[in-house]
């Protein structure tokens, strides 16, 4: 088993990496590892496969049931109910090419919630980024450096329609399923290789600016849709288009937080057709330099 614990990439927020055994999942992990093992209540888990469902099962690593899923939903858990307020520790392993993601919930004095909100698992369209959306307020995560064979890092993001979400940025194509529990409340997610190669290139990422969309690598059209997170000054993001040099079209937009954690965007902008520069940041206050993310794109 080899197992990475990182600090986190962002102070003051805390994390703490723990070694977890798989909860609510079967483990193959060997006998001869040390593990941390937490006792999980009665599991609730719902899972939708519909088109997504491999029919390949892996040989290695995770045990081959239940299904894992390659793309789209991979599971939604709707609660009606919950003490869960906000998003716990993370933690994480690697077994034979297994890789086991712990996600704890947290009631608001911070004890173990018992019951876990409602959870939505889905991989983007690209499936470079497996989104984990929570019905959460606050979390003591903000990012983190992971770099395991299937995951680069992960960020928690602040939704602009309500509540929070994890993107898990995949190194390679990944097949994934979730198990949620009950006292306490945790999630466990599942990660094995997948064959289908990916057909985008990773997210841009700077230091305050990630964009998730348009994506490097695929034609884009002429009315675009930009969206990612920041925590840029204020949540402000500017969306600046250049050819040779010159501004062909700008807009802006204010991201849903960016002093707890990274909070999403969303800005439309026009560009004109072939290659075309964009700019996403902010102008920055003390100098009134652009700094962000740059991407060259092909518009169609």
């Amino acid at each position: 088993m080899a197992t990475r614990s990182l600090p986190n990439m962002r102070p003051p927020a805390l994390l703490l990496i723990a070694l977890v055994a798989s909860c609510g999942i079967a483990s193959n992990a060997p006998t001869s590892t040390t593990t941390v093992t937490t006792t999980i209540g009665t599991t609730t888990t719902a899972t939708s496969l519909a088109a997504g469902t491999t029919e390949a099962q892996p040989v290695v690593g995770c045990p081959a049931d239940p299904a894992f899923v390659d793309h789209g939903r991979v599971t939604r858990l709707d609660q009606p109910t919950s003490d869960t307020r906000s998003l716990g520790l993370i933690s994480w392993q690697v077994d034979d090419g297994c890789e086991r993601f712990g996600i704890d919930f947290e009631t608001t004095e911070g004890a173990p919630a018992t019951t876990p909100p409602t959870v939505v698992v889905d991989f983007l369209e690209t499936r470079q980024i497996l989104r984990i959306w929570m019905d959460v307020a606050s979390t003591v995560v903000t990012d983190q450096l992971v770099e395991t064979p299937l995951v680069d890092r992960l960020f928690v993001v602040r939704a602009l329609e309500g509540g929070m979400f994890i993107d898990i940025h995949l190194s390679g194509p990944a097949l994934a399923r979730v198990a949620i529990s009950n006292s306490p409340a945790r999630m466990s997610l599942e990660l094995q290789a997948g064959t289908d190669p990916l057909v985008a290139a990773p997210a841009a990422v700077t230091e305050d600016v990630v964009v998730v969309s348009p994506s490097i690598g695929i034609e884009t059209s002429a009315e675009a849709d930009v969206s990612g997170y920041v925590r840029t000054f204020e949540g402000n993001v500017l969306v600046r288009a250049t050819v040779a040099d010159s501004v062909v079209a700008e807009t802006s937009a204010t991201a849903a937080d960016w002093v707890e954690t990274w909070g999403e965007f969303r800005a439309s902008i026009t560009l004109p057709t072939g290659q075309v520069d964009l700019f996403v940041g902010e102008m920055r206050p003390d100098d009134g330099q652009p700094v962000g993310a740059n991407l060259s794109l092909t518009v169609r």
